[in-house]
């Protein structure tokens, strides 16, 4: 109550002119705020958005490279598998800690720049500067577009590997097959499960 009868008693006193002026400068700073806040605030949403859309194609396209390699390794080792003697019919299944990456080439630009300083002793002395500026370095497509030029495909790390086969009741056909599968993939024996296919 006291607040509201103070305030009646500015509006209705000499003050007036002077509250009026307050209030139009604040309402003016508010506008202002209220302006550049939401151009900030639109502009970090839309880069946001941007970048989203650029690297959603690429890493839909990782994916499906990872898995048509995981699928090309396990019918090609099965197929091998299966010639072996004593193996029978086999099923391989492959599952991998990460997937594979193809490593982009960069245009890189060294720019060097140089200045002399003297100090009041009287002595000089050199300073040099590097800058890199790199860029990533892209070739013609057959469409007619740009791609990035790849130096080199990073093939996916193996985390396991199972093969159900019909032969592997067998001690010997099963360290046979664990030994082919070690060398082909690169893995460790504790990679490696050979089980016998159910009869």
């Amino acid at each position: 109550m006291e607040i509201l009868k103070k305030l009646k008693g500015m509006i209705e006193g000499q003050d007036r002119k002077k509250l009026v002026e307050n209030t139009v400068i604040v309402i003016i700073i508010g506008i202002i705020i209220i302006v550049a806040g939401s151009t900030l605030f639109k502009g970090k949403g839309t880069d946001v958005s941007q970048d989203k859309n650029e690297t959603a194609p690429k890493t839909a396209a990782s994916d499906n490279m990872s898995t048509s390699d995981a699928t090309d390794d396990e019918s090609r080792l099965q197929a091998l598998l299966s010639q072996m003697m004593g193996v029978g019919r086999v099923d391989v299944m492959i599952t991998y800690a990460t997937s594979s990456e193809n490593v982009p080439a960069y245009d890189t630009k060294k720019n060097q720049s140089g200045t002399q300083e003297k100090d009041s002793g009287g002595g000089t002395r050199n300073i040099s500067q590097d800058e890199y500026d790199s860029t990533l370095a892209y070739e013609d497509s057959s469409d007619g577009g740009k791609k990035p030029v790849i130096l080199k495909k990073l093939e996916p790390e193996v985390k396991g590997v199972l093969v159900v086969a019909d032969g592997a009741d067998s001690a010997e056909v099963r360290e046979r097959i664990c030994n082919s599968v070690m060398v082909v993939l690169d893995v460790p024996v504790h990679k490696v499960q050979v089980v016998q296919r159910k009869k």
